[in-house]
């Protein structure tokens, strides 16, 4: 929290002169309670599916550029140590971003790892078809080389280098943010396609992702297959069906998941998880966001 209000207040002091800037502060809180055959229930600052509590800051420079920054509220596991920062970027919106952030890849619901990065957005070389490419370096252990996605609605994603897929953030379908495989693990290559869809009050969802080339024996070649249909017959409703495939080990995990506000930015978050017919856990999360 230290290092985001000294951000601030530099950001503040330096544009004062010139003009002062819009300086946004955002807050998007999870309180999850988890419970799971044979482990004692447990209480965290994020969520079971490796989304963490942040407190966020953004705006513009006179010249049109955006800052942004969000500070974990609690570390999650397998992130860097030491770093407190979910990412903090500097960016000309939908051209490109340098800075720590989220690479693009697939849907961003089994893939998704920030790291420093320099990231840019076109729909120029294919017409009307978006393009995003990135280059990370997370630092010795951690996501190192390229990614990318291109399409929208049906699209096609790579990942080339070392060290991918072991933050507490990717993979939390089939694993608990607390079996993030961390430091110096992973897989040097990884493919993937995601489909979605909207017809009505229903959105349908299809993703493929492949785990290729693991950096050690402990890290063998993955497949990934998730299927879902999410209904949200109002606003601050919404109620998701998932299945989810793992191979060659053949896992599958059904879960059952749901939004539903509250009060005025207040949203309570239940989850019921299955692994191959017996209960994975039940979790009960209220969300906060201003």
């Amino acid at each position: 929290m230290k290092r985001l209000l000294i951000l601030g207040a530099f950001a503040a002091s330096r544009f004062a002169v010139a003009q002062i800037p819009d300086i946004q502060l955002h807050c998007d809180f999870t309180g999850s309670l988890r419970g799971s055959n044979n482990q004692p229930s447990l209480f965290q600052f994020y969520d079971v599916m490796g989304r963490p509590s942040t407190v966020s800051l953004s705006f513009f420079t006179q010249q049109g550029f955006r800052v942004y920054a969000a500070e974990k509220l609690q570390h999650l596991p397998g992130d860097p140590e030491g770093d407190p920062f979910d990412e903090y970027y500097f960016e000309d919106e939908g051209i490109w971003r340098i800075g720590k952030q989220y690479l693009p890849f697939g849907s961003g619901r089994i893939f998704r790892e920030s790291a420093l990065a320099a990231r840019g957005d076109t729909n120029l070389i294919v017409d009307s078809v978006p393009i995003t490419f990135a280059l990370a370096d997370g630092g010795d252990g951690y996501e190192r080389g390229a990614t990318g996605r291109i399409g929208s609605m049906i699209g096609a994603s790579f990942a080339v280098g070392r060290h991918f897929g072991i933050p507490a953030t990717s993979l939390d379908n089939i694993r608990r943010p607390e079996d993030a495989l961390g430091k110096g693990r992973g897989w040097r290559e990884v493919y993937g396609v995601d489909i979605s869809r909207r017809i009505s009050h229903w959105t349908l969802r299809a993703e493929g992702i492949s785990f290729q080339k693991g950096e050690t024996i402990l890290d063998p070649n993955l497949s990934v297959l998730e299927l879902s249909a999410s209904l949200d017959p109002k606003r601050g409703e919404s109620t998701t069906i998932a299945w989810t495939r793992t191979a060659p080990n053949r896992q599958d995990f059904y879960r059952i998941q749901g939004s539903f506000a509250v009060v005025k930015r207040v949203t309570f978050e239940p989850m019921v998880r299955f692994r191959d017919g017996s209960m994975y856990d039940i979790v009960l999360q209220m969300r906060v966001r201003f």
